[in-house]
Parts: structure tokens; sequence; C-alpha cells
């Protein structure tokens, strides 16, 4: 179980090593018993709203370019126009979240879950993206790692000559 020696880098690579843990065993339960889009939406709560408190100048914001996006698992996902970075994204999708402005959609039956519709609340777009289902993993991982290392090596003690 361990401690936090840095509760917020700590928080953020143990929440992504949880999504990935649930992923390599999912296949173990029965249909009806895997909550990975539960899981999912909890690890953003994690991921997204909460180090928005402590760590937000560490948040990645590089430009969502087509190649950029593909690097970040999102080939099918939708975003709106107006947002040029991932860090516009991330602090739009943060307050969509934080307000469970969040609706499912599926496109074949009503049982399974096909996108994740995140929708704005005031001041921003009606919908700021729609996740095509199996991107927000890889996306959430890509995100997490780059926040992971932001906070490694700008928050990393400097030494200083002597």
């Amino acid at each position: 179980m361990g401690y936090y020696k840095e509760l917020q880098e700590d928080f953020v690579s143990r929440t992504i090593s949880l999504l990935r843990q649930y992923n390599e065993i999912i296949h173990q339960f029965k249909f009806e018993e895997q909550f990975n889009y539960t899981l999912a939406i909890n690890c953003m709560l994690g991921l997204i709203v909460m180090p928005k408190e402590k760590v937000d100048t560490y948040i990645p914001n590089e430009e969502l370019t087509p190649e950029n996006r593909a690097n970040m698992g999102l080939v099918e996902t939708s975003i709106d126009e107006s947002i040029r970075t991932l860090g516009e994204l991330i602090q739009n999708l943060r307050h969509s979240i934080a307000h469970f402005d969040i609706v499912v959609h599926s496109d074949v039956s009503g049982e399974l879950i096909d996108r994740l519709e995140f929708r704005g609340t005031k001041n921003q777009p009606e919908s700021i993206a729609n996740f095509k289902a199996s991107e927000i993993f890889p996306f959430l991982c890509y995100y997490a790692d780059k926040l992971s290392n932001n906070l490694e090596v700008y928050r990393r003690p400097r030494l200083v000559a002597s």
C-alpha cells in the first residue's frame, strides 16, 4: 500500500496505474460486471478535476494538431473547434466532469457505451468533446504520462552550483 511521498505526483501516477491494472484484468469479469467506463470517469475526477487546484501550471499545453491528436489516441473523437490546445481541452473537460455534464451515447443498442459526450457549462461550447469510448483510456494514459513527466521534471529540486 505504501504512503505518498509527493501527494500530487503520486496521485496522478497511481490513478493511471489503477486504470492500467483494471484493463489487464477486466476480461476476468462477466460483461455485466465490467465497469471500465465508471472507473474511467472516476479516474477523470482524479486526473483532470483534482490536479487543477495544485498542479495546473504543469498541465501539458500542446496544440491539438491531427498528428498530436493521433498520438493522444483521439482519432474518432470530436472536439469543439474553438479548443486548440490540450490545456484548453483539459480545462473545458474539468468543468464538464466537475458538474457531471456527461452524456452517454449508444450508436447501436441502448446497452453499450459507444461514446461519451462532455457538455459545456456557461461560457463554454455546448459540446466540448464527444469521445469514442475506446479512445478514453489511451487519451487518459497519454495525458497522465505527460502530466507526470512535467511534475517530475519541473518540480524536482534544483541543484545549486557552489
